[in-house]
């Protein structure tokens, strides 16, 4: 195997399979939709791999991949954020690679392709080839660095920067170009580093490239598969900690000095285009060819469509789509997204003739996905006994003095929720979700939309509190619902330390070390400091340390 075809490649990757041997053909398209098989007539290129590289800038989808008798992989980079749709198109290959570790078992149960786990890599500004040499901690000019953009969509990284500027001299940056990006980095000591959604991100790989000393948040093993903490970077939980650890390094170059230098050769031992490249020529060469059908691959296609049309994608055909999704055969995946376009068209004839079958009873579907659509749906349209009967018929299995009766509509996406939740469709990431014309696809979009109606049910804020509990990149929002909480039930410590906890997690210092003061006094006050403290302890070990001191 050594004939590939590279679409949207980094260029240190597709340098990287040529010094491997690799003849290399490679395609920057631009295309939403590549037709694949006329572009390799074009070329006169027969692959013995395609390798597809997601493109951030642009969707690129690949026509025709059924068509090619050759192993097809594809780089989700993005996976936290695209996941919605990348388990389809991951189902048109025969291998799937992910930068997100946590990300395997979930698109293994979405996609028949194998999955393997292939992190982001280091720069090419590394290669020694240009000739620059590492400058050494005590030459370089800024003391911190943060390259990244700062929206009010973004308000954890908001409070991170007013953090990092009220205690240290902060270089902030945005809108570079990649050379300018790791110029600027060369030039730096220390790169405090911010994760939206908990994932291992491109900043780690760049500064660590530069021989910056990162300061990353703590988001689990596989942090550590990649870099040894402690002597390659430094991982923090919370703001206490990256104070702890800035304010031990930022006067002392030496330490900042080593650890940026670790980084670094790690980056040239194990994290290099060269090691992604020989990696990747591993998996092709262990992958199987799996035969996906001309109707499975259009069937795909379609979701890919829906699913991206329905998170906003403005270059969505729908009548297209409509006419498409019609001529496959019936499933309760196609028939949920022919549902969800009715209903946003507000087409209540085809909506009843194709649930019809389901209110007569001769057909039925045990898919909470597919009940809760229909259901949600007819709730959209005014058809509130046939929403209710889409609840009961998902429910017919359970012993009736076990199923919770509909009041109105902000119950019914309260119990969809739940439902939902129980199945495992709890969160979708990257996702924004509107609460007042979007139909729900996960529980925290019914709670959402049920708290959007109903702003004051506590209920709610405690299921959405529940749910979004532990998951990295959502404590902007728990500490919203943990805040709504906390003025009902003022005297409850376990709420208010919550909040602290929580405003800790989001660079909030102040905030957060007032709001464990009430915490604690609130705990003395019912007896129960010392379950305070165990709490404490638990989640913030340093925190208790310098309580106890």
């Amino acid at each position: 195997m050594h004939k590939f075809l590279l679409i949207n490649c980094n260029p240190s990757l597709v340098e990287a399979f040529k010094h491997a041997g690799c003849v290399v053909e490679y395609n920057y398209a631009q295309e939403q939709v590549l037709d694949l098989p006329a572009v390799l007539e074009g070329m006169q290129f027969v692959p013995d791999l395609i390798f597809q590289q997601e493109f951030l800038g642009k969707r690129i989808l690949l026509g025709g991949l059924n068509e090619l008798d050759c192993i097809k992989i594809f780089w989700s980079v993005d996976t936290h954020m695209n996941m919605h749709w990348h388990g389809y198109y991951a189902d048109l290959f025969d291998c799937v690679l992910t930068t997100q570790k946590k990300f395997v078992p979930k698109l293994q149960k979405v996609c028949g392709a194998a999955v393997k786990w292939m992190p982001w890599m280091g720069s090419p500004s590394i290669d020694a080839a240009d000739g620059r040499r590492i400058i050494p901690h005590t030459g370089r000019k800024n003391d911190l660095t943060f390259v990244g953009r700062v929206t009010s969509q973004r308000r954890s990284r908001i409070w991170f920067v007013d953090f990092l500027k009220s205690q240290y001299d902060l270089n902030l940056a945005d809108g570079l170009s990649t050379a300018q990006m790791m110029e600027v980095y060369r030039n730096t000591r220390i790169v405090p580093n911010e994760a939206l959604f908990g994932e291992v991100n491109f900043r780690l790989f760049e500064a660590a490239s530069c021989g910056c000393a990162v300061v990353t948040p703590d988001i689990g093993e596989e942090l550590g598969e990649l870099f040894e903490v402690g002597r390659e970077i430094e991982v923090y939980h919370d703001v206490l900690e990256l104070k702890d650890i800035l304010d031990r390094m930022v006067n002392d170059p030496s330490r900042s000095g080593a650890l940026g230098l670790a980084a670094y050769e790690r980056v040239l031992k194990d994290h290099s285009a060269q090691s992604r490249a020989e990696s990747i020529l591993r998996i092709a060469a262990d992958t199987c060819k799996r035969k996906v059908t001309e109707q499975r691959t259009e069937f795909l296609l379609c979701l890919i469509e829906f699913s991206l049309g329905e998170t906003g994608d403005p270059g969505v055909d729908w009548e297209s789509l409509l006419n498409r999704l019609l001529r496959l055969e019936r499933s309760d995946q196609r028939d949920a997204a022919l549902l969800r376009i009715f209903t946003r068209s507000e087409l209540t004839d085809p909506f009843m003739a194709m649930i019809r079958p389901f209110l007569d009873k001769s057909m039925v579907s045990s898919d909470c996905y597919f009940n809760m659509t229909a259901s949600l749906c007819a709730a959209k349209l005014k058809l509130w006994d046939v929403a209710k009967h889409f609840w009961y018929a998902y429910r017919s299995g359970d012993s009736p003095e076990s199923i919770a009766r509909p009041e109105n509509e902000v119950h019914l996406l309260v119990l969809w929720g739940d439902a939902l939740q129980k199945c495992g469709l709890g969160i979708r990431s990257g996702v924004a979700f509107d609460e007042i014309r979007g139909i729900p696809s996960c529980a925290s979009d019914c709670y959402f939309a049920a708290l959007y109606r109903d702003p004051s049910d506590k209920e709610i804020y405690r299921r959405l509190d529940g749910l979004f509990r532990g998951v990295m990149g959502a404590e902007p929002s728990r500490l919203g619902f943990l805040s709504h909480l906390s003025l009902h039930d003022p005297d409850d410590w376990r709420i208010s330390a919550e909040v602290g906890i929580n405003n800790l997690k989001v660079f909030r210092i102040h905030e957060g070390l007032t709001e464990l003061d009430n915490a604690r006094a609130a705990a003395v006050r019912s007896g129960q400091e010392r379950f305070y403290k165990r709490k404490i302890k638990m989640e913030l070990p340093l925190y208790f340390k310098l309580l106890n001191s």
